[in-house]
């Protein structure tokens, strides 16, 4: 067996797999100029395609995974504990160690109007967080420039926003005169190891509601940050605004127009919460950033 010589959260993801799966995954990585640093993706289905997303390019597996597998696979992603994991799985991921998340794909299961579970998992789609921002310096230039304000980092699915906000908070969080950050980190995806001499506190698991109001009450932070805002979040978000914090957060939206008529987010804007946008496109092989005043 090929092996990860570093704990890390690719080796994570590969320990869960059939050998034969890690290996080929592996192979394919080593193979290319990036190596195992451009994997972002693994996605699982059960008796069907298996692929690896590496770089910009989505490969199809050779090795698949048949149903007592990916009963297997799933058992060791949730440890034998169903149960502890009830909630995250009926909103559709499972948390790994490292900043992992898994999405999960099956059968829904309802109580009345409410989703309670998830049952006869199918699909399992494994994101592998990236150790490398290829934008990290410009964004935080982009930060320096527009100190104090509130800043909205959107893109579609898959293009770094998450990757965009860790770094954001390394660079926030250190050198010589850090600010005090607040990571609300509802799906457990900032992997707190990494921020061990930063000026970086990580509310791990929390709701973004109650995480926020536990951070403007009791951590007293310069800013506080969270990943993916919803409609749900709104009065929530008000409430650091009109405490006088700074919010950075990342949102789903394919272009400035698209992010503006988002009606979970019109409050927002009417309340001043956020005075920059920045894009975060792919073209050409390069990512640039496009900044936008609100």
């Amino acid at each position: 067996m090929i092996k990860v010589r570093q704990k890390s959260q690719l080796s994570r993801v590969l320990n869960l797999l059939p050998r034969a799966m890690a290996d080929e995954i592996l192979r394919i990585a080593l193979s290319r100029r990036g190596g195992t640093e451009d994997i972002r993706e693994v996605r699982i289905r059960r008796g069907g395609v298996c692929s690896l997303f590496i770089g910009n390019e989505n490969i199809r597996l050779y090795n698949g995974m048949n149903e007592e597998e990916t009963e297997q696979l799933i058992s060791r992603l949730i440890g034998g504990a169903l149960y502890a994991h009830r909630d995250s799985i009926a909103a559709g991921y499972v948390s790994l160690e490292g900043g992992v998340r898994v999405g999960i794909c099956g059968s829904a299961a309802y109580e009345g109007n409410k989703l309670v579970g998830i049952s006869d998992m199918r699909s399992l789609l494994f994101r592998i967080p990236s150790g490398r921002c290829d934008f990290a310096d410009e964004l935080y230039e982009i930060f320096l420039c527009g100190i104090g304000q509130g800043m909205l980092i959107y893109s579609p699915p898959g293009r770094g926003k998450t990757t965009a906000l860790r770094s954001l908070a390394k660079s926030i969080g250190s050198g010589s005169r850090p600010s005090r950050v607040c990571v609300v980190d509802e799906r457990c995806e900032f992997c707190s190891e990494d921020y061990l001499g930063c000026e970086v506190d990580i509310l791990k698991g929390y709701k973004r509601r109650e995480g926020v109001e536990i951070a403007t009450r009791t951590l007293s932070p310069d800013l506080i940050m969270i990943d993916e805002i919803g409609a749900d979040d709104a009065d929530s978000l008000m409430s650091v605004v009109k405490c006088g914090i700074p919010l950075i957060a990342t949102a789903h939206a394919g272009s400035i127009g698209e992010l503006l008529k988002k009606p979970s987010l019109r409050g927002l804007f009417m309340a001043e919460v956020f005075s920059l946008a920045v894009g975060i496109y792919y073209d050409k092989g390069k990512y640039i950033l496009e900044v936008d005043r609100l």
